[in-house]
């Protein structure tokens, strides 16, 4: 296969020149963009794909670790190489090929770059929900340390079945504030999966009433509350913020919480169990 530089990479006169009858004459080419036909686009497409392919090799072999499999690169290539086919002009006098390399590179990089982003927020929501689940547990831990003082014994099936219920509805709060829309009224989670039993009047009476006790916890905890769930800081960084310990920040975030699910079960009307 010819190098990137004997693909039109050198603009030379001889080369342009080389190029208006490369394209111009070709009769696929003039199929395509004389006649507008669909299997000629087609048969082009098949035609370069090694060609994207080339290029989609040469940005993977250049990879910085592998998050992204290397079918990524050649879809972001295509695409590329796609769209510089319905945009390609041979009266610029520029190859196809050095026209569109361009194009694929740009769209390797965009892709590169939505998909570092995408892994980082998975990697900071995966970080957020251990951190709230630890801090739900220690709280659950600390209630059933409470009741073995009194006598009780943790293999007690009373205590599992204890443990276990207060950590599922800990964590389903932590959900329900973070599927609050982010804290924000009257809004959804951008990207949310449509689930029937969401759109259930009780449930959205909970998850409204939910943000408004919110308003009414101490203001530590609504500091806490809001930079985890709104701003998705991890315990670290409120810490900082707020010049305390990441320990204390977790124990003002299961605080919050359980606050939060006194209120709950105190309104009748939006008793789900809590």
């Amino acid at each position: 296969m010819d190098s990137f530089e004997s693909e039109g990479f050198n603009e030379n006169a001889a080369a342009v020149k080389d190029v208006q009858w490369t394209e111009a004459a070709d009769p696929i080419w003039k199929k395509l963009l004389i006649e507008k036909d669909s299997s000629a686009r087609d048969a082009l497409i098949h035609r370069y794909i090694p060609y994207a392919r080339m290029v989609a090799a040469t940005y993977y072999g250049k990879r910085f670790n592998d998050d992204t499999p290397f079918d990524d690169y050649l879809q972001w290539a295509t695409l590329g190489m796609i769209e510089s086919l319905d945009r390609f002009d041979p009266a610029h006098g520029v190859q196809f090929k050095h026209f569109a390399t361009r194009r694929m590179q740009g769209a390797i990089l965009d892709g590169i770059a939505c998909s570092t982003e995408k892994q980082q927020q998975i990697a900071l929501r995966t970080r957020l929900r251990k951190e709230r689940l630890d801090s739900i547990k220690q709280r659950c831990e600390v209630d059933i340390g409470d009741s073995e003082s009194r006598g009780a014994t943790p293999l007690e099936p009373e205590n599992t079945l204890s443990y276990l219920a207060e950590v599922g509805i800990g964590l389903a709060l932590a959900w329900m504030l973070e599927d609050t829309g982010m804290l924000a009224a009257g809004t959804e989670v951008p990207g949310a999966v449509e689930i029937p039993y969401l759109q259930v009047l009780e449930f959205k009476l909970l998850k409204k009433q939910l943000h408004q006790l919110i308003e009414t916890l101490p203001r530590q905890q609504q500091t806490v509350i809001r930079g985890h769930y709104l701003y998705e800081m991890p315990f670290e960084q409120i810490a900082k913020n707020m010049v305390l310990s990441r320990g204390r920040i977790a124990q003002i975030h299961k605080q919050a919480l359980m606050q939060l699910r006194h209120a709950l079960k105190e309104n009748a009307k939006c008793n789900v169990a809590l």
